[in-house]
């Protein structure tokens, strides 16, 4: 398991900031491989559609997700990004290390360059075992 050092998670805390800014943006947080919240969350200003025992058990329910799906990694290669577009959200999820980049946006949000700029943002953070 990777424990993120406090250098780590501020530059995760940073990244997840410059992502928000990006237009339609709702939330975006780094989840650990337990499934909890270790950087990021809301924009400012943005209520959650959910209450926070249900966000909470979204964070675990993705990183469970993302586990499941990694079972194929050896067959398909590695996953780049997991997006699901719904009729009241967009949810995207990056991977970073163990951990996930969890996205919210507005469900017309340019799921694309979301991605994009996320890739370029947390792609440059090394996430390495202390």
């Amino acid at each position: 398991m990777t424990i993120l050092t406090p250098k780590q998670i501020q530059d995760l805390d940073v990244a997840c900031q410059k992502l928000a800014e990006e237009g339609k943006v709702r939330h975006v947080g780094v989840i650990n491989q337990l499934g909890h919240l270790v950087a990021g969350g809301f924009r400012n200003g943005i209520t959650p559609m959910l209450e926070d025992e249900k966000v909470r058990m979204t964070y675990m329910q993705m990183q469970l997700d993302f586990k499941m799906r990694q079972e194929l990694d050896d067959v398909l290669g590695p996953i780049d990004y997991i997006a699901s577009r719904r009729t009241k959200q967009l949810v995207i999820s990056v991977p970073i290390g163990d951990n996930l980049v969890l996205i919210t946006a507005e469900p017309d949000a340019d799921d694309k360059r979301i991605i994009k700029k996320a890739e370029e943002l947390f792609d440059d953070i090394t996430i390495s075992t202390i």
